[in-house]
């Protein structure tokens, strides 16, 4: 995406340009951006969704036994959620169920 902003732009790697200018004088989110979107529209369908449904059930499950591998543990979708959540400031009052 960026490749062709800058050939739109006429800006070639000489100029010294950031990418974060680019997507500034353009207007355009950057993609980090696109996808805490497209994951809080996804969390928001799933809150709709009755607590039945298999994609809600995955998303509240909690392990009763086992254990995890040593070393830093992979995030879960809602680890994830989380952190955007905190990093836009939103409040979880309607989510209290991601624990």
């Amino acid at each position: 995406m960026m490749r062709h902003l800058l050939s739109i732009m006429r800006i070639t790697w000489m100029d010294k340009v950031t990418n974060k200018d680019i997507l500034e004088r353009t207007g355009l989110p950057s993609m980090e951006d696109l996808l805490m979107r497209k994951n809080l529209r996804w969390t928001e369908y799933l809150m709709r969704m009755s607590l039945d449904r298999l994609a809600t059930q995955i998303l509240f499950y909690q392990l009763s036994s086992g254990h995890r591998k040593k070393g830093r543990p992979r995030l879960r979708f809602k680890d994830t959620i989380k952190r955007i959540l905190k990093l836009r400031d939103i409040k979880t009052d309607s989510l209290t169920s991601l624990s």
